[in-house]
Formats: C-alpha cells, sequence, structure tokens
C-alpha cells in the first residue's frame, strides 16, 4: 500500500473516531420562574438578562407587568441586567437606574441543579 493511501486510510480512521466523542452538555437547563421588584414593589416591562459568570449562557427573561417571568435557565452562577422589551413601550426601562442596565459582578443570582424559582431584588 502506498504511503499517500495508508496516510489518507489513518486520516479517515481518526476522523471517524473523532466525530464519535460526544462533548458533555453543561448540566441539564431547568424552567423557572419569579417575581423581579425594587423597594417590594413589582417592576416589569422589562426584560432580565441573566449574565453567565461559570456556565450557562446569555438568558434573556421577560419580565411582565406583575414583576413576574419564567424561562428556561441552565443553572449556574449570573450576574443581571435589565434591557427593554423589543417592540414595547420602554417608558418603565427608560426610568431605570442606569446602573443596572449593565451587568455587574456583586450583583449575582446562582440558579442550582433542579431549581424550579428565584426572585430577584433591585
Amino acid at each position: 500500500m502506498s504511503q499517500r493511501r495508508l496516510f489518507l486510510l489513518l486520516a479517515l480512521v481518526f476522523l471517524c473516531v473523532g466525530c464519535q466523542y460526544k462533548v458533555p452538555l453543561m448540566d441539564t437547563p431547568v424552567d423557572v420562574s419569579g417575581k423581579l421588584t425594587k423597594g417590594g414593589q413589582p417592576l416589569g416591562t422589562v426584560t432580565l438578562m441573566l449574565q453567565p459568570l461559570e456556565s450557562g449562557h446569555m438568558t434573556p427573561l421577560k419580565v411582565s407587568a406583575d414583576g413576574s417571568f419564567k424561562g428556561t435557565v441552565v443553572p449556574g452562577k449570573y450576574a443581571y441586567f435589565l434591557a427593554p422589551i423589543e417592540n414595547s413601550d420602554t417608558s418603565v426601562f427608560n426610568g431605570v437606574d442606569a446602573s443596572l442596565k449593565e451587568a455587574n459582578m456583586t450583583r449575582t443570582v446562582t440558579v442550582q441543579p433542579g431549581q424550579t424559582s428565584f426572585n430577584v431584588e433591585l
């Protein structure tokens, strides 16, 4: 067998073996719900953005007018901030303090595996 054929055969074997390797998934995502409040009062009509600090991925949670939210989150530690809801009235968001419109490493929430709810007090 020529060196070229041997090389191609080995490359094909390594490729097939490599394609069978599966990257382990992070923790199983969990469905969560909760309430966003400021000074004990519901804050709604905004998006609660969860920025991962460990594992997970950026997760937007749409907050209803009554302050409630729900969504699917990969367990982990998140910094959070607020963003406007696309194509909606931004008057509530415009009234939010500018410091709440960007992630802050000291303002965090942790979602544990199997956790189904958490609340965020601003």
